[in-house]
Parts: C-alpha cells; sequence; structure tokens
C-alpha cells in the first residue's frame, strides 16, 4: 500500500515539473518577442519599405463541351510603380522615361481611367444615364471634390441636414465639367503646367491610381500591361535608372475566339457599382476586375479563385529585395459549358449572312422590307437533356475589348455605351424614306417620334431614346432578354390543347377561305390567302389561321378563355400567375420570362396600358373623341409632398380596379372625393372644378376604363389571336426553344443549362450537372404524333419545303411570322421572321429556335439558319 502511494507522488512530481518548463519556456518566448525584439517588429510595421503586395488569382476557364477554351487566363508581364519616398521625389523625370520606352516599344500605358481630353468627357461604362451620372458622383468625390462644396454649404447653413447637404454637393459635383475636373485634379497631383495636356493625363493615371489604391492598402500601380517579353527585358535592364519602377508578371483574361459566344459568355470589368457586397467580400475596388454579364458574372464566385500575396522588403528605389512571407494564389474553378464550339460557330456565321443577304435584297418577300435586318438570334437545345448546343446573335462585342484597360477606343466606348442616336436616328429616316410616312411632318418632327429626348433625364437637351427598338445592342442577349410574339410557331401549341381536350381530331377538317370572322368583324389574311380544304396536318402545313382560330373558337366556347393558357403553361410558355414558383427555364444566366394570354395577366396589362391613356388624356385635357376635360397631371412630380403622392397613387388604383374589375368597381362618389382632394393639395393642380366639369371628367374616365378597357377584356379575339401566335403571348426565344424541345422528346420538359460541369485546378470534376425535369405534360403519345407529322409536313412540303429540300436528314419545323409593333412600317420595321424545329423526326437529338428581328417571314431566312445548325450538329457535308 505504501509502495503505491510513493510511485503515484512520483508520477505527480513529474507532471508538475514537465508542465513547469512548457510554461517557462512559453513566458521566455513571449518575453523575448515582446521585449527584445519588439522594437524590431514595431519598427517593421511602422517602416514604409516593407509592404503586403496582393497577388491576383488566375481566372478559372470556360471551356465548351469539347474542352476547347473560350475564356482563358494567360500569364503576361506587367510594368508596375511602386511608391516610395525616394521614389516619388524623380517621380515625373522617372515616368517621362518610362512613356518614352513604351511609345518607343510600341507599347501602350494602361489607362481605364474615365476622364478623357481631346474632348474633354467622362467614360463611364453603362449605356444608363442616371448610372452615369451616379459614377461621376463617386469619381469627383472619390478624389475629395466634394470637401470645399461641403465646407462652401455648412458655412451658410450650419443645421443642414447630413441627407439634404448630400443632396446638394451632388448636384454641385455635377456642374463641374470634365475640363474643369481635370484642372482640377492636375492642381491636386501638382502636375507641372509645362508638360503638354496628353503628358499631364499620362501622369494623372499613374497618380491616380495611387490615391485610389490608397484607401485599401498599399499596391503598387500597374504603369502597362501585358506588355512584350522583349519589352520587360529592356525595362528589367534599365531598373537602375527607372526608380520605383519593376517588372512582375500578371494572369491575364483572354478570349481566344473573340466574339464568338460574347452574349452568353459575358466579359469582366474593373467594378462599377455594389462597391460595399464587392468590398465584403475580399475584392479591391479600385482596381480589381470582375464578371460582368453571361458566364463571367453569374458564376464570378466560381471562376475567382484565391487571391494571395507577398510581405516584400523594398529599397529606396521600390524594387524588392526580400521576401519576408507568402500566401499562395490559388486558380478558380473551370466551368465547362454545354456549348459545341462548333455548332456555336455556324449558327453565328449563318445568321451574319442570312441578314446580309436579307438588307441586300429587302423587297424579295412580298409585304416585307427587310432593309432592317441588323439582328437575329439562334437557340439549339438537346431534347434529351435541356442542355444548350448553341446560343447565337447578332450584334456581338468582343470580350477581349474589357479585359485589360485602355483597349476599349472612345469610338467602340461610344458605340456600346452611348451611341449618337440622334445621327444613327437622321440615317435611318433618311435611308429608308422614313418622313413620307408622316405627311406634313420635317425630318426633325419624325425624329423626334422616333428617337424622342429622354425627359426622364433632369435637364437633358441631347439624349434619345429608342423607342421603337430599332438600334443594334451588342451587350442585349436577344436569345434570354427578348419578349417576342411567337407568330405561327404557336399553332403547334393550340394543335396540342385541342387534341387533348377532344374539340378537335386530327382528322378535324374545314375550308380556309382567307378569312375569319371575330363576331361581325370580317379578318382577311392577304398575304395567305385561301388554303382551301384542310385537316389538322395541312393546317399545320400550310400555316392556316383561320383553322387554329377556329380551334380557339371551340376551347373557349367549351372550357373557357384560360384553356389554351393551361397547356401553353406546361410547355413552358408562361407560367400561372397564382404559381409560387420562380418564372424561368433554369438557365444559369439572367433572363426575361414571357406569358402566354391569359384572363389574370390580360386585366394586368390592360389596366397597366389604359391607367397610362388616362393620365395621358387627363394632362392633355382632352380624349380620342375630342371631348375637353379639366387638365389634371397625375405623373409622379420630384416636387410631390407626402400627402400628394398619397391621393395620386389611390387615384391610379381607383382607375386600374375599374379597368380590371369593370361597372362594379367605378365609384363616382370615391373618383370625385379623391379628384377634389388632389386639387386642393398639390400646387401643380391647384384649380376651381366646377359640379359640370366634374360630371365631365367622371366621364371620359368611365369611357377610358369601362366602355373602351374593360369591354376588351371580354372579347373573343383574345383567345383567338393568341392561337396563331399574336396578342398578348410573348416568350423568349430560349423559352420557345425549349418548348420545341418539350414536344420533340414527346412531352418532357427539362430545366435548360449551359454549364455541363465544373472542375478544380487540376481538371478534376467538383460537380456534374445532371439532366432535370421541371414538369411532364402528360400529353398522349398519339397528339405528339399527329403534331410531329404535321411539322414534318412544314419542312417536306410546305412553307420550308425550299430550304429543306434535298437536306439528307428528315426534320420537323413550324415557321412564323409575327408583327414586331402595331404600326411597324409607319416606323420603319418589319415582322420577326421565326422557325422551330428538331431533327431527326424519328429520334430527335436537337430542337432549334431561330428569331431575325426585321426578317420578313420565316419560311426563308430563319429556317435557313436552322438548316445550316443542323449541317454543323451532324456534320453533313
Amino acid at each position: 500500500m505504501l509502495e503505491r502511494r510513493k510511485f503515484d507522488i512520483t508520477r505527480y512530481n513529474i507532471l508538475i515539473v514537465i508542465m513547469t518548463v512548457i510554461f517557462s519556456i512559453i513566458m521566455v518566448r513571449i518575453f523575448f518577442l515582446q521585449v527584445v525584439e519588439g522594437q524590431e517588429y514595431k519598427e517593421r510595421s511602422n517602416n514604409k519599405s516593407i509592404r503586403e503586395i496582393p497577388d491576383a488569382a488566375p481566372r478559372g476557364k470556360i471551356v465548351d463541351v469539347k474542352g476547347n477554351v473560350l475564356a482563358a487566363s494567360t500569364q503576361g508581364y506587367m510594368l508596375v510603380y511602386n511608391q516610395t519616398d525616394d521614389s516619388d521625389k524623380v517621380f515625373f523625370t522617372t515616368m517621362s522615361k518610362v512613356f518614352k520606352i513604351l511609345d518607343e516599344s510600341g507599347e501602350s500605358q494602361q489607362d481605364d481611367f474615365e476622364l478623357k481630353i481631346d474632348p474633354y468627357k467622362f467614360e463611364f461604362r453603362s449605356d444608363d444615364e442616371e448610372t452615369r451620372k451616379a459614377l461621376e458622383i463617386k469619381f469627383k468625390r472619390d478624389r475629395g471634390l466634394n470637401e470645399p462644396i461641403e465646407k462652401s454649404i455648412k458655412s451658410k447653413n450650419k443645421d443642414i441636414s447630413g441627407d439634404e447637404l448630400k443632396s446638394l454637393v451632388n448636384k454641385e459635383l455635377l456642374k463641374i465639367s470634365p475640363e474643369d475636373t481635370f484642372k482640377k485634379l492636375v492642381k491636386q497631383y501638382k502636375i507641372g503646367s509645362d508638360y503638354s495636356l496628353e503628358q499631364q493625363r499620362r501622369f494623372m493615371i499613374v497618380k491616380d491610381t495611387l490615391k485610389m489604391q490608397s484607401f485599401s492598402g498599399y499596391k503598387p500601380a500597374t504603369v502597362a500591361g501585358n506588355i512584350s517579353r522583349e519589352t520587360a527585358f529592356k525595362f528589367l535592364q534599365m531598373l537602375n535608372d527607372l526608380p520605383g519602377i519593376d517588372v512582375t508578371t500578371q494572369p491575364l483574361r483572354s478570349y481566344p475566339n473573340g466574339d464568338l459566344g460574347s452574349n452568353f459568355i459575358g466579359y469582366i470589368s474593373k467594378i462599377s457599382s455594389d462597391y460595399e457586397r464587392y468590398t465584403e467580400k475580399g475584392y479591391d475596388v479600385s482596381s480589381d476586375y470582375v464578371g460582368q454579364a453571361g458566364i463571367e458574372g453569374a458564376l464570378e464566385d466560381r471562376l475567382k479563385g484565391s487571391k494571395g500575396g507577398k510581405i516584400v522588403k523594398l529599397n529606396k528605389n521600390g524594387r524588392i529585395i526580400e521576401e519576408l512571407g507568402e500566401r499562395e494564389a490559388y486558380p478558380g474553378q473551370t466551368v465547362q459549358l454545354t456549348i459545341d464550339k462548333d455548332v456555336q460557330k455556324a449558327a453565328e456565321t449563318s445568321l451574319e449572312n442570312t441578314l446580309a443577304s436579307l438588307r441586300a435584297d429587302p423587297y424579295r418577300m412580298r409585304g416585307s422590307n427587310t432593309s432592317n435586318a441588323t439582328r437575329g438570334t439562334a437557340v439549339a437545345v438537346d431534347v434529351n437533356t435541356g442542355a444548350i448546343v448553341a446560343m447565337a446573335q447578332v450584334p456581338r462585342y468582343d470580350p477581349n475589348l474589357f479585359a485589360l484597360p485602355g483597349r476599349l477606343s472612345s469610338e467602340q466606348y461610344n458605340e456600346y455605351f452611348s451611341p449618337d442616336l440622334e445621327q444613327f436616328g437622321r440615317n435611318y429616316i433618311q435611308s429608308r424614306g422614313i418622313t413620307a410616312n408622316y405627311p406634313g411632318e420635317s425630318e426633325e418632327d419624325v425624329l423626334n417620334t422616333l428617337f424622342p429626348i429622354d425627359k426622364s433625364i433632369k435637364n437633358n437637351t441631347t439624349i434619345r431614346k429608342d423607342v421603337y427598338d430599332i438600334y443594334p445592342k451588342p451587350f442585349y442577349n436577344y436569345a434570354t432578354q427578348s419578349l417576342i410574339p411567337p407568330g405561327s410557331t404557336f399553332k403547334p401549341m393550340t394543335a396540342i390543347a385541342g387534341l387533348e381536350t377532344g374539340v378537335i381530331t386530327p382528322y378535324f377538317t374545314m375550308e380556309d377561305k382567307g378569312y375569319f370572322y371575330q363576331g361581325s368583324k370580317k379578318v382577311t389574311f392577304d398575304t395567305d390567302g385561301p388554303q382551301g380544304v384542310v385537316n389538322l396536318i395541312t393546317a399545320i402545313q400550310k400555316s392556316s389561321n383561320p383553322y387554329f382560330m377556329t380551334v380557339a373558337e371551340k376551347l373557349r366556347n367549351a372550357f373557357g378563355d384560360d384553356i389554351l393558357a393551361k397547356y401553353a403553361w406546361k410547355f413552358g410558355l408562361g407560367i400561372s400567375p397564382d404559381s409560387k414558383v420562380k418564372p424561368a427555364t433554369g438557365i444559369e444566366i439572367p433572363e426575361n420570362f414571357g406569358q402566354v394570354y391569359n384572363t389574370v395577366s390580360n386585366k394586368n396589362t390592360y389596366a397597366s396600358i389604359y391607367l397610362l391613356k388616362t393620365m395621358e388624356v387627363l394632362k392633355g385635357g382632352q380624349d380620342d373623341y375630342g371631348h375637353e376635360v379639366v387638365t389634371l397631371d397625375l405623373y409622379d412630380n420630384g416636387s410631390d409632398s407626402a400627402e400628394v403622392k398619397n391621393i395620386k397613387n389611390n387615384i391610379k388604383t381607383l382607375i386600374k380596379n375599374s379597368i380590371k374589375e369593370g361597372k362594379t368597381a367605378f365609384d363616382k362618389s370615391k373618383y370625385s372625393e379623391l379628384f377634389s382632394e388632389l386639387v386642393k393639395a398639390d400646387p401643380n393642380n391647384k384649380k376651381e372644378v366646377s359640379d359640370s366639369q366634374m360630371d365631365n371628367l367622371l366621364n371620359v374616365v368611365y369611357s377610358i376604363t369601362i366602355s373602351d378597357a374593360n369591354a376588351q377584356l371580354k372579347v373573343p379575339a383574345n383567345v383567338e389571336n393568341a392561337a396563331i401566335g399574336q396578342g398578348l403571348n410573348q416568350f423568349t426565344p430560349l423559352q420557345i426553344a425549349n418548348y420545341a424541345a418539350t414536344i420533340a422528346n414527346g412531352g418532357t420538359r427539362y430545366k435548360l443549362h449551359l454549364v455541363d460541369q465544373y472542375l478544380n485546378a487540376e481538371g478534376k470534376v467538383i460537380e456534374k450537372v445532371k439532366p432535370e425535369i421541371i414538369e411532364k405534360t402528360g400529353v398522349k403519345a398519339e397528339t405528339i404524333a399527329a403534331v410531329k407529322q404535321g411539322m414534318n409536313a412544314v419542312n417536306e412540303r410546305g412553307t420550308a419545303a425550299q430550304v429543306f429540300s434535298g437536306f439528307p436528314i428528315t426534320t420537323a419545323g413550324k415557321t412564323g411570322t409575327a408583327q414586331s409593333l402595331g404600326n411597324q412600317e409607319q416606323v420603319g420595321r418589319t415582322d420577326y421572321a421565326e422557325y422551330i424545329g428538331f431533327a431527326p423526326l424519328d429520334k430527335p437529338q436537337i430542337a432549334v429556335c431561330v428569331v431575325l428581328f426585321d426578317g420578313g417571314q420565316g419560311g426563308f431566312g430563319a429556317a435557313t439558319v436552322a438548316r445550316d445548325i443542323y449541317d454543323a450538329y451532324y456534320s453533313v457535308k
């Protein structure tokens, strides 16, 4: 027993000794670090020669389904300036030598400085004027131009609130011209007046970069990026004569195929919004580039990688003499797309050639003028997975222009972000002789109609709007954003609804006489003419409007106005307004989502349209019938008080409810009460309104909202027009492609996707994107078979037969022609040319949708693009 206790005590003592030794070592080390070496570390922390130099991570690659590189990170040489007290003393001398060497070597200074000269102007990368104004305010605030203005305002009004001060300062900042801004910065950066304007700006770029980057810690200023190997070695040999200058390497974004697929790939650009969000994520908002649009923007978090950095010691000339520590950068993920580069290229080339052909011979199709056929899009989908095989468009842009500062010229900037719509509009009007469509009006009057001054921008007298969507927009994704009427490509959908409900069979026959009665109104189809006796197959083949309007009539009589929509929703052509599901095809990049005609959406659309109509009439003081009415301005006004805003909103809500619900919602006493409150509370509407004037006012509002708008909600023509792809029906080309794919595979609607898989930097798969079914439509096989038979007849002997004559693969399709605008001829536009189809007929693999803006009829141009896509996909020789 005693021996056991002695053993325990001994073991305990040993443990105490060990712990004492450990704590002693720790205390000695702490003393050594804090006392012996503490001063050295303190000096290091305060020593300007100790810097952390960030190391950018290579951006992840974007590749096609076969591994072909669409976006890559390459290594390039970069010339930088490290700021030290010594190098700053000879900054201007050094940089003058640097600029001379760059110029002699054919290199360009890195230049993403938004303030330009010759002429003085700002170039902010946005096509929205209000966004450009916000960026201009930020530019001037970041450089301290707000400080003297704030000081002046505060000296005159010490009790001014923060919000009011900010508002007043922003107004004053916008008054500072680009030229005055430049002069202020010349003074701020102490740039001598003996230098030329161009030299001053070159110095300013470097000085400004250093200032902006100082907000987020030290970072060398890039003087020139992606310089050649020869130029890099030239500078390396001269470093002793160039204090602060150094040569390093950097990862650069490149797009080896130029503009191919730019509409879905996107581009990278300097951060210009959401600064706080990016800062929270660890970005340096003064210099970091991020993905913009497309895959680059949508998958920024996967592509960006992880930054690295080095703790270095610099000598007095700003060059690294010692590395004290390093955090390695890690590349972003590789994104492998479902896109086939070869099919994509074929689609883009075909679009370009077809549109050029339409412009060259604009009157080849009866009833069309295709001289403005400048835009088009084509989508190809794997019908068995929902994978996007190609998404092509005209126009496009080269993302390489944005990958490195300074590549985008002023001319390109104007084309992309600030087009001269006045000059474009005049050329457009003159070349097409559009003034003849406006008797008695001058070219200036027509210009102001087609491209009016944007009055939503305060004090604007020059910036115009493209209200009729005439100007080609390279950064607009026409496949995912454009909402267009589907035209006759919708007729297979009407056929499916008719067959599934049993209102028709494939053998239902009628005579197409070239017209259809909508109530007592005879609607004649001059372009198509009489098609004779047709059944379902030949009606699809010949695109018979009277046949499918008759189907719609039967559907409405048997099941009501929403029956067509209930079937269209199954195929992704819209979504029920009552649905809790987000309307989307599932694609990874931003998209719009269109809607088929249905009673709820129709009410909402009419309520919005006729609210504006009512507001216009009241402001103008006269309705369409010449009846005069007391003038009232219901438009929002910046000077409106909270009370006035509330009254206006209540009136607008009342108008919209009257349009939607009809007579029961038209409360005369409530209207009278609100109008009376408005003229008393609103200085801009201050007036006496007599009882007779009030009665007249209510009668005019009733006429617009009830007699006109609400009455139109119930007419059979709404469903009948929808059945042939007109009216309220509007979808993106992407939706229409998915609808075609759903027919092709027998009725299964897949989630569309651009991404096939994600890989790490070593090429190992991180995540594979699997096909995902959104809905099984449940449509009977015999229904699909009948519709496919009709669509095959379109290509074999119908409206697309000429294009597909002799094609070695059996295909199916449907052409479409849809009005772009109600007054399209007057404004110089013409119909959309559309085509949907799939191949091969027996076991479809790929479905397509092609839309040519102002392309005329779908049987020629649009079908030609589809055929060329099949050629590339199936390697047809």
